[in-house]
C-alpha cells in the first residue's frame, strides 16, 4: 500500500532544523521522495493520505539498549533471571510491542537469559508478534563470578573471551556484549567516591581488545557495559563500539571516550527511574540518589567534549518499561544536548552504531519507511514523542493504543 503524509514538518535527522510544509510519500515498504508540499504532481488514485497539518514527522526511534526478556515488575534480579522461558517469551513479546507502540522502530538487546533475545528477533522478522526491528546480543560475556554470570556466559583471559565470541556468534547474535565492570546499582557493590572499589572495572584492557578484535573478524559489534572510570577507560582504549551507562565516570574516562570516538550509551533513564522507586530504604534511597547526580555529571561531560550519543533505556530493569525513550530523549537535553541532537541521538546516530544508517535513522528517498508522526513541534517540547499518533514501520502503518498493522 502506498501513503502519503501531506503538508508535515519534517525532522529528518539529517538537518539541524525541522523543514516545514514537506510532502513525504511512501510507496510499499520504502520512502519514494521527499519534496516541498504541493510539488510532487497529482496524487495518484490508491494512495492514503494522511494530513500532517499541525504535525511532525520523524524517522523511527532506536532504542540501543533493552533487556526484553527481563520484566521491569520483578525487582529481584535472580527472580528475574530464573523465570520459565514459556514466562519470558510471554513478557518479551509483550514488551516488543509496547516498544513498537511507542515508536520505537529498531532496538538492540543488551543481553539475554539463555539466548531468547535471539528467539524473539526471529519472531520479530517472520511476523509472528509486532515488535522492533531487533539486533540480538544473546548471553552478555563477563569474567567468572562477575555482574553478568546469572545471564551469560563466564570467562577469564583472553582465549576464553574470544571462544565466548565465537559461541554467540555460531548460536546467532548479532552483537557482543560484554561486562566491563560491575553494576553500581545493585546493595552488593561498594559506593563510596574514592573508595577501590567505586565502580570497579571487571575485564582488563587486553580481554577487551581480544573480544572486539575476534568479534570484527567475524562481522559482530560490541557493546561493553562499564559504570566506572578505570572499566570506561579500558572499554575505549580496548575499542569497543559503544560504552553502556558510564554512570560513575571522572572527567579523564570521558576525554578518553571521546579520544577513542567511541559512541557512548548513557541510559539516563534508568537512573532517574531507580531513585524514584517505591519501597526504598532511606539508605537505598541516598544511593541511588547519588548514583543519579554522578550519572548526570558524567552524562554533561561527555555533551560538552562533543562525544557520540546515541540512546538507550536499559528496557527491564525495574520500572523501566519499553515506552520510555521518549524520556530518554528529553534527559539528554536536559543534561545539555540541543533538543535535535537529543532526537539524532535516537535517529540518526543510533543507526550508525548500529551499522542500519543505509536502511534506517534518517527520512529520505531509498530508506525503510520506519516513522513516527506527533502532534505538534517537539523542537519546542519534546515530551510530544510521548504520544505519537502513528507509527510506520517498513511501510506498515501501527497505531499506538493497539498495535496492530491496518
Amino acid at each position: 500500500m502506498s501513503h502519503l503524509f501531506r503538508g508535515v514538518r519534517l525532522i529528518n535527522g539529517v538537518a539541524d532544523a525541522p523543514l516545514a510544509e514537506v510532502d513525504v510519500f511512501v510507496e510499499g515498504e520504502r520512502i519514494c521522495s521527499v519534496l516541498p508540499h504541493g510539488t510532487g504532481g497529482p496524487v495518484p488514485e490508491g494512495v492514503k493520505v494522511i494530513d500532517g497539518s499541525g504535525k511532525t514527522l520523524l524517522p523511527g526511534l532506536i532504542d540501543c539498549h533493552v533487556h526484553y526478556t527481563f520484566d521491569p515488575a520483578v525487582a529481584d534480579f535472580s527472580a528475574n533471571m530464573a523465570r520459565s522461558d514459556l514466562d519470558v517469551a510471554a513478557s518479551a513479546t509483550t514488551q516488543a510491542r509496547r516498544a513498537l507502540g511507542a515508536g520505537v522502530t529498531s532496538a538492540r538487546s543488551a543481553g539475554a537469559q539463555r539466548n531468547i533475545d535471539i528467539w524473539l528477533r526471529d519472531a520479530i522478522n517472520v511476523g509472528q508478534t509486532p515488535g522492533p526491528r531487533l539486533q540480538a546480543a544473546g548471553l552478555a560475556i563477563g569474567i567468572t563470578g562477575g555482574h553478568g554470570h546469572m545471564f551469560g556466559i563466564e570467562a577469564d583471559g583472553e582465549v576464553e573471551f574470544v571462544r565466548a565470541v565465537r559461541r554467540q556468534v555460531r548460536d546467532g547474535a548479532d552483537v557482543i556484549k560484554i561486562i566491563a565492570s560491575e553494576a553500581a546499582m545493585l546493595t552488593t557493590t561498594g559506593l563510596r567516591p574514592g573508595a577501590a572499589v567505586f565502580g570497579r572495572a571487571e575485564m582488563c584492557e587486553a580481554e577487551v581488545h581480544a573480544v572486539v578484535e575476534h568479534a570484527h573478524r567475524l562481522e559482530r559489534r560490541v557493546l561493553a557495559h562499564a559504570q566506572g572510570s578505570a572499566a570506561v577507560i579500558n572499554a575505549a582504549r580496548g575499542g569497543a563500539d559503544s560504552v553502556e551507562h558510564a554512570f560513575l565516570a571522572d572527567e579523564a574516562a570521558i576525554e578518553c571516550l571521546a579520544e577513542h570516538s567511541a559512541t557512548l550509551v548513557p541510559t539516563l533513564v534508568v537512573t532517574d527511574v531507580n531513585r524514584s522507586m517505591p519501597g526504598l530504604s532511606p539508605v537505598q534511597r541516598e544511593r541511588q540518589g547519588l548514583i543519579e547526580r554522578l550519572h548526570r555529571a558524567s552524562c554533561e561531560r561527555a555533551i560538552a567534549l562533543g562525544v557520540t550519543m546515541a540512546t538507550g533505556t536499559d528496557t527491564g530493569e525495574p520500572g523501566v518499561t519499553a515506552d520510555l525513550l521518549w524520556r530518554e530523549i528529553v534527559l539528554l537535553h536536559d543534561h545539555g544536548a540541543s533538543a535535535m541532537d537529543a532526537v539524532k541521538a535516537a535517529t540518526s546516530n543510533a543507526a550508525a552504531l548500529l551499522g542500519m544508517v543505509d536502511s534506517v535513522g534518517t527520512i529520505e528517498p531509498g530508506k525503510l519507511a520506519d516513522l513516527v508522526l506527533v502532534s505538534g513541534d517537539p523542537m519546542l517540547d519534546l515530551a510530544t514523542l510521548a504520544h505519537p499518533e502513528l507509527v510506520m514501520q517498513g511501510g506498515r502503518v501501527y497505531r499506538p493504543e493497539r498495535v496492530s498493522d491496518e
